[in-house]
């Protein structure tokens, strides 16, 4: 968006009439959203509890409802996932962002290329299947037949892996502050999340970092032989040296995954006739983030500036049209 605007040499003149005395404040602070007494979005025929017209005499040991409502009007704070077409916001873009689920797929992701070797030097791919220690068993057990009519059964042999997560936890430690806004900037230093549509870059999106959230996944890994089980604990850690790390879509911060603690459930006599199936847990911390909404906002990319020699009545006449012959040029 394209401004103009006048600059007074009249140091006596102030342009902003409503601009409070006293120390300049700071145009580097962004300060924080101011306090909405009233919803954002009113529902018909409900009155704001806030409101001055509510009397602190006023009996209401008989009412039960309308004694509260949502003081959250800043856009970036009202949780939505799509846009409201009868209530548009143009200070941002709401979207639902899948990250817990693409934070799910990636943890799962670092480990589809574990192999066991066997003793001909093949390489034999371990299948990783998503799911809870109960249903993986299931998954081993359980009569899968074909739908081919050949009544074959597809189970799955071991070694597996399974994964599921187990934790969810907002990290407060990690939060930013969502007026933090990068708008991801270009080689040049402008910003490089622009689209046109009027003029070319004439709107900007930013985008925050989003909310800190700590996921907990619990690894499971079975084998019959401690051959294969110690081949597939030595890739396990190698991917953390301390951390590892992991790509998630609508997340440009880094997401690192932790391993908090290996288990076992080996036996130093497990008996003769007994079947031993060597199980290792690994417990994993992913501290990932929740995409909050975009920003939008419009781009100078023009100014212009005008000087006068006084406050006289014919200057600011002249001034004030020939803006406005600007602003017809650039609704054109």
């Amino acid at each position: 968006m394209k401004s103009v605007g006048p600059t007074i040499t009249d140091p006596e003149k102030s342009l902003v009439e409503c601009q409070p005395k006293g120390l300049p404040q700071s145009e580097n602070i962004d300060p924080p959203p101011p306090y909405c007494p009233q919803p954002c979005t009113p529902k018909p025929n409900q009155r704001d509890p806030g409101s001055e017209k509510d009397s602190w005499l006023e009996d209401i040991l008989s009412k039960r409802v309308q004694l509260g409502s949502s003081g959250l009007c800043d856009p970036m704070q009202t949780g939505q996932i799509i846009n409201d077409l009868d209530n548009p916001q143009r200070q941002v873009v709401y979207r639902y962002s899948k990250a817990l689920r693409a934070c799910d797929e990636a943890v799962m992701d670092l480990f589809r290329n574990i192999v066991v070797i066997d003793e001909d030097g093949i390489a034999h791919p371990v299948p990783i299947i998503w799911a809870t220690q109960e249903r993986a068993v299931l998954a081993v057990v359980q009569e899968n037949f074909r739908k081919d009519e050949t009544n074959v059964v597809d189970r799955i042999r071991l070694p597996m892996l399974a994964i599921s997560s187990t934790e969810f936890a907002f990290n407060q430690n990690r939060y930013t502050y969502h007026k933090a806004i990068n708008y991801i900037n270009d080689h040049q230093g402008k910003p490089g999340f622009t689209v046109k549509e009027k003029f070319e870059r004439d709107t900007i999106f930013g985008v925050a970092r989003g909310l800190p959230v700590d996921i907990s996944y619990t690894l499971y890994a079975w084998t019959l032989y401690l051959e294969d089980m110690n081949q597939i604990l030595e890739q396990v850690l190698l991917k953390f040296s301390p951390i590892a790390y992991i790509r998630v879509r609508g997340v440009t911060w880094e997401v690192g995954v932790k391993l908090d603690s290996v288990a076992n459930n080996l036996e130093t006599e497990p008996g003769d006739k007994k079947l031993r199936v060597i199980k290792f847990q690994f417990n994993i911390k992913a501290e990932t983030y929740i995409p909050q909404p975009i920003t939008r906002s419009k781009a100078v990319l023009k100014t212009r500036v005008e000087f006068v020699d006084g406050m006289t009545e014919q200057n600011i006449t002249q001034v004030i049209g020939r803006l406005e012959e600007a602003v017809k040029e650039l609704e054109c």
